[in-house]
């Protein structure tokens, strides 16, 4: 006797999209595409932010600002780089008048924020009150289309060394914290 082998959900469906129209609303294509950009981020060499979000707002060309989402009790958020290949993507089309829009605002906490650099470092960050990302080639909004928007930001990639910071930090020789705090004592 032959054995013939079976693949049963070879030939099934996904059982929770059956329908076409939440498949392509879920889709990348049926979005805006947008690359957003700061120049501190550039000179910084920042790759990642993790930051607590209690406000998103649009600035338009003629700089006149247009709250999108307020988070009352914050909103952790992990922002990373066009080079990781993630992005964020709102749930739905932001409510923005027409025009065309130069400009995201995040408005952040007073805590839980921290910038992680290219080499892997970290730095905690207090009293900043909002963080600006250019869009490049602008967003523009017309009356008909309502499309949720894909953000996607331009950061530094990791350099190729901090993949070997864990390794080089077994090596590292420990100094000893009791003798810095007698020395810190007896002066």
């Amino acid at each position: 006797m032959k054995t013939i082998t079976y693949y049963p959900t070879m030939f099934h469906t996904n059982p929770f999209a059956h329908k076409w129209s939440d498949i392509y609303s879920l889709s990348e294509n049926n979005a805006k595409d947008v690359v957003l950009q700061n120049a501190m981020v550039g000179e910084k060499g920042i790759s990642e932010m993790v930051v607590n979000i209690t406000a998103f707002t649009a600035i338009d060309e003629n700089g006149k600002e247009h709250r999108i989402k307020d988070f009352p009790q914050g909103n952790l958020v992990n922002l990373k780089g066009t080079h990781s290949g993630l992005f964020i993507k709102t749930n739905s089309a932001p409510e923005l008048n027409p025009g065309t829009y130069t400009t995201f605002r995040f408005y952040l906490g007073r805590s839980a924020n921290t910038f992680i650099f290219k080499d892997r470092s970290e730095m905690e960050v207090s009293g900043l009150e909002y963080i600006d990302f250019e869009i490049q080639n602008g967003l523009y909004i017309d009356g008909g289309d309502k499309k949720p928007v894909i953000m996607r930001f331009d950061f530094e990639p990791f350099t190729l060394a901090s993949y070997f910071n864990p390794i080089r930090n077994l090596f590292k020789k420990q100094k000893s914290a009791s003798r810095n705090l007698t020395e810190c004592l007896s002066s």
